[in-house]
């Protein structure tokens, strides 16, 4: 028993002293907030905020868990993660009651529709998109789909193609694999600003498929509350951090 005492006494000495309670935040792949790295590692924005968020206080130790777009709901019921960044109860959460609760909105976009431009060719190319190929993520929800996000419904009521990410979207487009894309505006900024000479073959809608309103979800009960997490994001967007993360990542100007 002194052995196991002292094993434990070992343990939590090699803790750092500023250690807080520690919060797993669930994230999936969504460039630019969830992305793979070179060295096969997740990376984004989302990773970013979560390291300024550790470095801003000292109550809490946020802690990256991966997951996936259609498995999020069950690891969360699952208890594998307390909070989700850059999410919306809309996105199927509130439809499964799942025991959440919402921060206020720390960054808002949307989705746009990418097209091949082409001789006169406009805006009224979106108008209508029935008969259209579109192009979009699989697991995702879109407006022009009603936020179905089931392959089996999308595939029987759209002539749509599913992908595994914003930049696959956009090279579909490019190759003449679809006709409208629906990719987020904070990765076609930085695909755009990465890739200037791609820009006078892509056509992209003045209207957005649907628009984000992200907040931070937690659990109802657990180990940190919304109006934590509200204070922690508040402060970050009065002293500057919340810019410049966004201006890191295209997001603003």
């Amino acid at each position: 028993m002194l052995r196991i005492c002292l094993i434990i006494l070992g343990m939590l000495a090699a803790l750092p002293a500023w250690a807080g309670q520690v919060i797993k935040v669930g994230g999936y792949e969504f460039a630019p907030f969830v992305e793979t790295n070179a060295a096969g590692q997740p990376d984004g924005l989302a990773l970013r905020l979560i390291e300024a968020m550790n470095a801003h206080q000292d109550r809490f130790t946020f802690q990256f868990v991966p997951t996936s777009p259609n498995r999020r709901y069950k690891d969360f019921e699952a208890g594998h993660f307390d909070a989700i960044l850059f999410e919306s109860p809309d996105w199927g959460w509130t439809e499964r009651k799942l025991p959440i609760r919402a921060s206020r909105v720390f960054l808002d976009g949307g989705e746009l529709y990418v097209a091949l431009a082409q001789p006169g060719r406009g805006q009224e190319f979106f108008a209508d998109l029935s008969g259209k190929r579109m192009v979009g993520l699989l697991g995702y929800h879109y407006g022009f789909a009603g936020f179905e996000a089931d392959p089996a419904v999308l595939a029987s009521r759209f002539r749509i193609t599913l992908v595994r990410d914003n930049s696959a979207s956009i090279e579909a487009i490019l190759k003449d694999r679809g006709d409208v894309a629906v990719v987020t505006d904070a990765y076609l900024k930085r695909w755009l600003r990465s890739r200037p000479e791609a820009a006078p073959r892509l056509l992209v809608s003045e209207r957005f498929d649907q628009r984000y309103a992200h907040r931070a979800l937690v659990r109802a009960g657990g180990p940190i509350t919304t109006e934590d997490m509200d204070k922690i994001l508040s402060a970050m967007d009065l002293d500057g951090t919340l810019t410049r993360l966004w201006r890191e990542f295209g997001i603003r100007d």
